[in-house]
């Protein structure tokens, strides 16, 4: 996208803003997230006529057949993304940026219920990052273990170890290049990463998995893989009891139907193939006395497409 002509509407991202994307409160965000982390956090609001163009833009991209869908068989693709990821890692040196998921690549995103134009390409990958830390704050804080699954190129285990080097921690994802990448964060920062080999479809791998009392899962953008597939892999979570579990996941269920603006959104999810039904799952599980959900969000922020960043934390009980 262009950068915008004629009268522009810049603003700055605030922490009053983050409070609002996280559901938590303005102390839980400045606890976790610093003045210097806001700065350069600008974007545009677009005018009628640009969003207009995005919609245009959206629909001819959602009535293509270029959109991917999500499932089991797409497990070549991981491989040969991680891959590409470790190949930058190891001529380029280890780093935020280069552990960076080539999927960071939207010039518009959604935000409140709008459009947005970030001025910095880096915009959407930094309010993860900002986002993480509040919820890492609120959740992990207390644990020894945590366990990611999907855990793609490693980032988000080596911000949590950066941030509490005493916990220990694990890493899953199924395609192995992963495995290579969290062995080459241990030898660059001295973490000691495990790194495991694990299958969220079929659940290949679980043994050599260890659970306790003060273990933690995290997911981000990891189970939305699933579609309606994701029962065995909460089966397994609520066996294994976790301390806490927290899910950065696209949920469609979130989404007003009655919305233009979310219509794209479901859209997309559908054709995706992505997560469908785990909060009436969990709903269900806690109806039973099984689970207690702790906190369930929408951000209302994400890529052109979709809201990735909804969160679900919940444990067993």
């Amino acid at each position: 996208m262009n950068i915008p002509n004629g009268q522009i509407d810049t603003r700055s991202l605030s922490f009053e803003e983050l409070s609002k994307m996280s559901g938590l409160s303005m102390t839980s965000v400045t606890d976790a997230v610093q003045n210097k982390d806001l700065v350069g956090m600008d974007y545009i609001a677009l005018t009628a006529v640009e969003i207009d163009n995005v919609e245009k833009r959206v629909k001819s991209i959602l009535n293509s057949d270029t959109i991917i869908k999500a499932g089991i068989d797409q497990i070549d693709r991981w491989r040969l993304g991680w891959q590409e990821i470790l190949k930058d890692v190891r001529l380029n040196g280890l780093s935020e940026m280069t552990l960076t998921p080539q999927y960071f690549k939207h010039d518009v995103l959604r935000f409140n219920g709008n459009y947005i134009w970030p001025i910095k390409h880096n915009f959407e990958n930094r309010v993860f990052r900002m986002l993480k830390a509040i919820y890492f704050e609120q959740y992990l804080a207390p644990l020894s273990h945590v366990i990611e699954f999907g855990c793609g190129t490693g980032a988000n285990l080596l911000q949590i170890h950066k941030r509490f080097p005493e916990i220990q921690l694990t890493g899953c994802d199924w395609a192995e290049p992963s495995q290579e990448l969290i062995n080459e964060i241990n030898i660059v920062s001295g973490s000691k990463i495990k790194a495991v080999n694990f299958n969220m479809f079929t659940l290949e791998g679980k043994e050599k998995l260890d659970f306790t009392n003060s273990t933690g899962v995290v997911t981000f953008h990891a189970m939305e893989q699933l579609g309606k597939n994701f029962r065995p892999f909460l089966a397994m979570l609520i066996d294994k009891r976790p301390a806490v579990c927290v899910h950065l996941e696209p949920i469609v269920e979130f989404y007003d139907k009655n919305l233009v603006f979310d219509n794209y959104a479901i859209n997309y999810h559908n054709k995706r193939n992505y997560l469908n039904g785990f909060l009436q799952a969990l709903n269900k599980y806690e109806k039973y006395g099984k689970i207690k959900v702790l906190q369930t969000h929408r951000c209302r922020f994400g890529s052109i497409f979709q809201e990735a960043y909804s969160l679900v934390a919940w444990k067993v009980v």
